[in-house]
C-alpha cells in the first residue's frame, strides 16, 4: 500500500462512520414513525376488512403523520416526534400490534374500548417513554410483563381477562403512577407490601379480580380506592385509611374482611 493510500484510509474511515451515524440519527426521526404507522395501518386493515376506524384515513389527505386522526405530535418542528396515538372506540379487533416500541418518543396510547383479543405482546414492555397506556373494555388474556415501564402516570388494564400473579405483573418501579386500574380481569395474589414503591399513587381499582390475603396498609395517601368482589380476607380497620374511610368500605363489598375498632 502506497503513502498515499496509508494517509486516505482513515479519512474514508471516518466518512464511513459518519455514513452510518447519519443513518441511525435519520432512522430514529418523524419518517421513521411515519413508517411505522403506516405498517400500524396495514396491521390493523388486514384484521378488520369491513368495520375500520379512522386510521385508515392516515395518510390519505395528508402525508404528514402529525396530521392524522388519532395522532399527536411533539411541538417542535424540525424535530417532531410521534407522542400519542389514540384510537379508542375504533372497531380494531384482532391481535395487539408488535412494534410500539419502534416509535421510541411514543408516551401515551389508548386502544380502550375495541375488541382487541390474544396476549399483550412483549414488544410494550420496551416503550419506555410510556406515561399513559389504556387497553381497558378489550378482550385480552394472559399473563401481563410490565416491568419496564417506569415512566407511567396512568395505567388502565380494566375488563380484559388478563390473569397471573398481581405484583409480579405490574411495574416494579412504579414511583410515578398515579392512577391504577386493574378491574374486572383474572388477577391473583397478595397486594399486602405491592405497592409500597408507588409513592405517587391516589386512584387504585382492584375490584373483580381473585386477589387474597390480608389489605395493604397504605391506602392513607389515596384519594379513591375501590376492592371489592376478591376474597380478601384480616382485619379492616380505620387505622388503615385516611380521610376516605367511608368510600373505602364500600369498595369493600364482597370480601371476607371483620371490622376492628383500630
Amino acid at each position: 500500500m502506497s503513502d498515499e493510500e496509508t494517509d486516505s484510509w482513515p479519512v474514508a474511515l471516518f466518512v464511513f462512520l459518519i455514513l452510518i451515524t447519519g443513518t441511525f440519527v435519520a432512522g430514529d426521526s418523524l419518517a421513521r414513525d411515519k413508517e411505522v404507522l403506516l405498517n400500524l395501518k396495514v396491521f390493523f386493515e388486514g384484521n378488520n376488512q369491513i368495520n375500520r376506524g379512522k386510521y385508515s384515513q392516515w395518510n390519505k389527505q395528508s402525508d404528514n403523520p402529525c396530521e392524522w386522526p388519532g395522532i399527536n405530535c411533539s411541538t417542535a418542528t424540525r424535530t417532531a416526534r410521534v407522542t400519542s396515538i389514540n384510537l379508542s372506540d375504533n372497531q380494531i379487533s384482532g391481535k395487539l400490534f408488535g412494534n410500539f416500541s419502534l416509535l421510541t418518543k411514543l408516551s401515551f396510547l389508548d386502544l380502550s374500548k375495541n375488541t382487541l383479543s390474544g396476549v399483550i405482546p412483549e414488544d410494550l414492555n420496551r416503550c419506555q417513554n410510556l406515561a399513559h397506556l389504556n387497553l381497558s373494555h378489550n378482550m385480552l388474556g394472559g399473563h401481563l410483563n410490565l416491568t419496564g415501564l417506569n415512566k407511567l402516570e396512568k395505567l388502565d388494564i380494566s375488563v380484559n381477562r388478563i390473569c397471573g400473579e398481581v405484583q409480579l405483573s405490574l411495574p416494579t418501579i412504579c414511583d410515578k403512577l398515579v392512577v391504577l386500574n386493574i378491574s374486572a380481569n383474572n388477577f391473583t395474589g397478595v397486594i399486602n407490601g405491592g405497592f409500597y414503591t408507588c409513592q405517587n399513587l391516589q386512584f387504585l381499582d382492584l375490584s373483580t379480580n381473585k386477589l387474597s390475603g390480608e389489605l395493604w396498609n397504605g391506602f392513607e395517601r389515596l384519594l379513591e380506592f375501590s376492592a371489592s368482589e376478591n376474597n380478601f380476607n384480616g382485619p379492616l380497620s380505620s387505622s388503615m385509611f385516611g380521610t376516605i374511610l367511608e368510600e373505602i368500605y364500600k369498595g369493600f363489598l364482597g370480601n371476607s374482611l371483620r371490622s376492628t375498632s383500630s
